[in-house]
């Protein structure tokens, strides 16, 4: 299953430690791993990202289009802002924007993070939760895990056909209202189709985005056969397949 993993950790030490326990599982094909950055934020308040390459991606609030990928776009009208303090998913994106649409869900996980903490942010594809959880548990103090498609694409496409029925309603409304009414259902159809025009552009984004992350998953593990442990061999070959069924569908929807 395709999930946004969130580790944390003491130490900036510690979460570089996570990363690289991520990285050792992806090598030995116990997991596929996408995207991953390493927040954390200084005894002074300040936020400092780092990729995978151990690069410094910015400091401070998170924004100007530093943040790319799949992570970089969790956020805006896909609403997937998730922080540290209780599991708290918030319902409102528009109550906690600070990098204009940028990187809002990493900006709000940075807000979350206590001083002197770091964070270890990965989008990873897991049949079973055993090897990861072996390698991160004894080195984070809080693990876990969110559902992609249930908590971003599921909720994404109920919103969609929610303004669909919306744009009908209000469709069928300027046939029927009197001629003083028509304006102001003139308006409301347009923010509708505004909306849903927005909606549907971030939804294409995001599905380009999980196309090229499936189809480099699948070029990295074309050798399921050759693993030596029958029980290795049938896991790889099983999200193997089912990263290709997922991007068949994907395909499919478009």
């Amino acid at each position: 299953m395709e999930k946004m993993i969130q580790a944390l950790f003491n130490s900036e030490v510690e979460a570089f430690k996570g990363l690289q326990a991520l990285q050792e599982l992806q090598r030995t094909k116990e997991i596929s791993v996408g995207e991953t950055y390493v927040l954390t934020r200084d005894t002074d308040g300040k936020v400092n990202i780092r990729s995978a390459k151990n690069e410094s991606e910015g400091t401070g609030i998170i924004g100007g289009g530093l943040i790319g990928g799949l992570v970089g776009l969790l956020a805006g009208p896909l609403g997937f802002i998730v922080g540290l303090a209780g599991g708290m998913i918030a319902g409102s994106a528009g109550e906690t924007l600070k990098a204009e649409g940028v990187s809002d869900y990493l900006d709000q996980v940075s807000a979350n993070i206590p001083n002197g903490k770091s964070v270890l942010i990965a989008h990873v594809w897991e049949n079973w939760e055993t090897p990861l959880n072996t390698m991160l548990l004894p080195l984070s103090t809080d693990l876990r895990r969110f559902s992609l498609e249930e908590q971003v694409f599921v909720p994404a496409r109920t919103e969609l056909d929610k303004l669909n029925a919306d744009i009908k309603q209000a469709e069928s409304k300027l046939v029927t209202v009197s001629d003083e009414e028509k304006r102001e259902w003139i308006d409301t159809l347009a923010d509708l189709n505004v909306k849903r025009a927005a909606l549907e552009n971030k939804l294409k984004i995001h599905t380009d985005q999980r196309q090229q992350q499936y189809q480099t998953w699948i070029d990295e593990h074309p050798d399921a056969h050759e693993a030596h442990d029958e029980e290795r061999r049938r896991y790889m070959e099983s999200r193997i397949k089912e990263q290709k069924e997922r991007l068949d569908q994907l395909k499919r929807d478009r």
